[in-house]
């Protein structure tokens, strides 16, 4: 048995390779894993790798030694992997003085790896190896992988394929046991176990040479289609019970569905072990090549006891909050559980089966003291049912599991967990593309400048403000991260790297903590990573953790300011923010520019292009009615080609203020002629001050009419456009005419858009009229200028003419 911890430290090597480029891109680590004990070359391939620094690793075991760059996208190191390093998958990053790449995989195994050597693609040609061995190979297009070993009666045998989980690209790999007559006798397309990837493991019933079929499922392969299959006789169990355990508790695990048959193992869980984690089981010295993955908590688990059909034979689990461990052991298995509840008590049942690689598609559902069903749920917000409840009164209640199609077996394990809905917060890093769940989740900080990440926060049970918080940071690097309002679920926050600080990095832990009256509560930050997923589909295979890549990089050619707004905007106003560039003398590249958060209300565009010769560019935002009054922390990030790459840089927060208008406007109704100008008298109520003349334009008028801007001082009870109508005006009643007005503060001007919603009516002239007389030019009012009189409506003029 080899447990291992989820929580791993960072392996790394620093070399003194020249800086080459920005933003390096890792495409494909090669081979893709290794033998416990051995040293090898390690093969990186992509782009700007000329720059190579650092290796950064999420679990601990692989001993970086050197480094050589072949050129700028391939790079190699010598590595060793430490006879006690973790099996299974390591996730790994490149660091360059230009940045930190996609995270990549690298498998650790038990076994020498060999690579698979063509022609093999039928029987007669299959590849000979010895057991316990892994082979490196790629099933192309209709190319099934023959591999062959000669077995004894009665000796356990076993292919293990990794291909999904290594991550480069969609793969439904298929394994299969020939037995020497040329018939499958055991095949897999996809285990519940390994989810996407398969195994096969059978007691072999006579002597001969036997072989493995790899392929593609639907022999649709290609080149990136590579795989590892481990071929031995070591042990695979199909599931392991109970599924959880506390840490540091010892406990004997049942491993079931072996082909030679069942056995236990007594494991010691790690003291700091909780989530998920991790059980390989071992037989004869040899290790399972992928784990079976189990709960660590600390809450008390009782495991259930059969019969527990009904609930008239419910397990009895302990109080609130507790966790059963079951088996749906049969077909048309149901467990049943009891519990206790009091009125009021808010709590969420869940049942972990698919989490843990289990078969079990299970259906959750309560029941009250008579046995009569008050909840159930199949599937919600993933693949295991999760019901958030509240007991209508005090007393005994029913948990009841079963599977959605009557299956079971003994594989098909769980863990229900009935927890108290306690306040909890936490954060994240936001998908900001789709298909590409990587993008801008590395903080690579150039000296002397800064760099600009979103994080997404969430709360439970609670509401209330949050600070977000490094654990640490490399040398030379802040953070500027604005209070998280109850009110949002988003924040920008701002890494800044002095212009001295070293180019290094490394990964790092970030917390979100309650601030204000709120009671101390502390939540970690979580990434998730998808290795492979697919639009429309979802991931298929992925990485959590809690750690982040956080360098500094070398120095940018440009850096960028956000002008902080002197004046606030208005609900229903836009503002002109001001992004000033510097650069380096003779970078003239364009920067595309993006506004990273919107606070509540405000609107912006996706990206403003600052073009190569210019050193200014005006960011337009808006505010809606119902925008969120107060002050807001922004920033803007930029991201620009050099001849070295990309490389992105933010500015520093700025202040937005958003505010309610100074003043609002109602307009009356018009109505004329084709030909005959009008008036628009529009009214004026002040919720706000200002000093000095503000400026109105009249928008949305229809083709042929037109009106000049109006000034008015506040105050003014109502401001009148004379509006002129053309002979060929379009004719109707045109219901979206609406104002903006500049009000003058502080040297600025803020932009209100009021009186939505007026309306002029356009008439076509009456038969048999005389023509109209010459119109004079219709002049706007200033200020000083008492109040004309008020026209008469188009029913008063009627009226007139009778």
């Amino acid at each position: 048995m080899n447990p291992r911890s989820t929580l791993l430290p960072l392996f790394a090597l620093a070399t003194g390779t020249a800086f080459a480029g920005f933003t390096p891109t890792l495409n494909l680590i090669e081979p893709r894993g290794g033998q416990r004990g051995v040293e090898l070359d390690m093969h990186f391939y992509g782009e700007r790798l000329d720059g190579i620094q650092e290796v950064l690793a999420y679990e601990p075991g692989i001993e970086v030694r050197s480094f050589a760059v072949e050129n700028d996208k391939h790079a190699s190191a010598k590595i060793f992997i430490k006879p006690d390093a973790p099996l299974g998958e390591h996730q790994l990053r490149v660091r360059t003085s230009g940045g930190v790449s996609y995270l990549r995989s690298f498998f650790v195994g038990q076994f020498p790896v060999v690579n698979e050597v063509d022609p093999n693609d039928t029987p007669d040609t299959a590849q000979k190896i010895e057991l316990n061995t892994t082979i490196q190979g790629v099933a192309k297009q209709e190319d099934p992988d023959y591999y062959v070993c000669s077995l004894k009666k009665g000796q356990r045998f076993t292919a293990e394929v990794e291909a999904m989980r290594l991550g480069r690209t969609m793969f439904d790999a298929y394994v299969a046991i020939v037995d020497p007559k040329g018939f499958e006798i055991a095949s897999c397309d996809d285990a519940p176990l390994l989810r996407n990837d398969a195994f096969v493991s059978v007691i072999i019933p006579e002597d001969g040479d036997y072989k493995i079929l790899v392929r593609e499922a639907a022999y649709e392969g290609n080149d990136a289609c590579e795989y590892r299959v481990n071929i031995g006789t070591f042990p695979r169990p199909k599931a392991v019970f109970p599924t959880g355990a506390k840490p540091g508790e010892t406990v004997e695990f049942k491993f079931v569905g072996d082909p030679a048959g069942d056995f236990t193992e007594t494991v010691t869980i790690p003291a700091d072990a909780n989530g998920r984690f991790p059980l390989f089981p071992s037989r004869d010295g040899l290790f399972a090549p992928s784990p079976h993955w189990i709960r660590i908590s600390g809450l008390t688990a009782t495991s259930e006891a059969e019969p527990n059909n009904t609930t008239k034979q419910a397990t009895k689990l302990t109080e609130v909050p507790c966790i059963g461990n079951g088996i749906i052991g049969v077909e048309r298995d149901t467990d049943s559980y009891s519990f206790t509840a009091k009125k009021g008590e808010n709590l969420t049942l869940n049942v972990v089966a698919r989490e843990l690689r289990s078969p079990l598609d299970a259906i959750l559902s309560i029941r009250d003291s008579n046995g009569k069903n008050i909840a159930n749920n199949d599937d919600q917000g993933g693949p295991d049912p999760v019901l958030q409840w509240t007991a209508p009164e005090d007393g005994q209640y029913f948990a009841v599991v079963r599977d959605q199609l009557h299956r079971g077996g003994p594989d098909f394990t769980y863990r229900l967990e009935i927890l108290r809905r306690d306040a909890a917060i936490a954060a994240s890093l936001p998908v900001v593309e789709r298909d590409n769940s990587q993008k801008w989740k590395m903080i690579v900080v150039p000296r002397g400048n800064r760099y600009a990440a979103m994080v997404n926060v969430a709360r439970a049970q609670i509401g209330c403000d949050l600070n977000f918080e490094a654990e640490s940071l490399p040398a030379g690097v802040t953070i500027k991260a604005p209070l998280v309002h109850r009110s949002v679920n988003a924040a920008p926050v701002v890494f800044e790297a002095a212009a001295d600080a070293p180019v290094a990095g490394s990964l790092y832990r970030f917390n979100v903590k309650s601030a204000g009256d709120a009671p101390p509560m502390t939540g970690g930050l979580r990434d998730t990573i998808h290795h492979i997923e697919i639009n429309n589909q979802g991931p298929y295979h992925s990485f959590d953790s809690d750690r982040v890549p956080v360098a500094v990089i070398d120095e940018a050619p440009y850096k960028l300011e956000l002008e902080a707004p002197v004046v606030p905007i208005v609900k229903n106003g836009t503002m002109q923010l001001k992004v000033r560039a510097e650069r380096k003398e003779g970078y003239k590249e364009a920067i595309n520019l993006r506004f990273m958060w919107n606070p509540p209300g405000i609107g912006s565009p996706a990206t403003v292009t600052m073009n190569g010769d210019q050193n200014e560019a005006l960011y337009e935002i808006n505010a809606n009615g119902d925008a969120a009054v107060g002050e807001w922390q922004v920033c803007v990030l930029g991201e620009a080609n050099t001849p070295q790459g990309p490389v992105l840089v933010s500015t520093s927060l700025a202040t937005l203020k958003i505010a309610d208008p100074y003043l609002s406007m109602t307009m009356d109704m018009a109505a004329t002629e084709q030909g005959k100008a009008t008036t628009m008298i529009c009214k004026l109520d002040y919720p706000g001050k200002f000093e000095g003349n503000a400026t109105a334009e009249l928008f949305g008028l229809p083709h042929g009419a037109k009106a000049a801007p109006v000034e008015f001082a506040h105050g003014q009870a109502e401001i009148h456009f004379p509006v002129e109508i053309a002979g060929d005006a379009a004719v109707g009643k045109h219901t979206a005419l609406f104002c903006r007005v500049n009000v003058p503060e502080k040297g600025q001007m803020i932009l209100h858009q009021v009186g939505q919603g007026g309306t002029l009516r356009i008439d076509k002239p009456a038969e048999n009229a005389p023509p109209p007389p010459a119109q004079p030019m219709a002049q706007a009012e200033t200020p000083a200028a008492p109040p004309a009189e008020k026209p008469l409506s188009r029913l008063e003029q009627l009226r007139q003419k009778k």
